[in-house]
């Protein structure tokens, strides 16, 4: 299944897109959905699709040493993950797995960096928005892991 650009508007991920933008990541995506408790994908794993999440609710977390998984936090609509597919070496830093059925936008990795060397304005809000991803990420996971180290 396919996402169109009015779909990609009512996703808070994509807001200051160009309409023309918007088209532009149609083409290189589609729509996945995935049950409760199904695993989108686990730390380590090798990516090649970016995802942001359209409806549903995910569990973000890694694994430790003995199968232990610790989780970090919830992923909620409009937020991106799997950001690993976008710089080398793909490799996932965390698993996700499906709290409530989920439907994600699926972009393709390798179509999206070829967009962002391509148009400059396109690259720098993608990567503006992967950045800002990465540092509430990083800041979620201090916090999670302090808290863990108190338990």
């Amino acid at each position: 299944m396919k996402p169109t650009s009015d779909d990609l508007k009512k996703i808070r991920f994509f807001d200051n897109y160009s309409d023309k933008q918007l088209d532009t990541i149609v083409r290189m995506s589609s729509v996945k959905e995935f049950r409760v408790k199904e695993i989108l994908f686990e730390q380590y794993d090798e990516l090649s699709e970016v995802y942001v999440l359209f409806e549903g609710s995910l569990s973000l977390g890694i694994s430790l040493a003995r199968e232990k998984r610790i989780h970090l936090g919830t992923i909620e609509e409009g937020q991106l993950f799997s950001w690993s597919a976008v710089f080398s070496p793909f490799i996932s830093t965390a698993w996700v797995m499906a709290l409530a059925p989920a439907k994600v936008i699926s972009i393709d990795a390798k179509k999206l960096n070829k967009e962002i060397e391509k148009d400059c304005d396109f690259g720098f809000k993608t990567m503006s928005k992967i950045a800002q991803t990465i540092s509430r990420r990083l800041s979620d996971t201090r916090f999670q892991l302090m808290n863990q180290m108190t338990l």
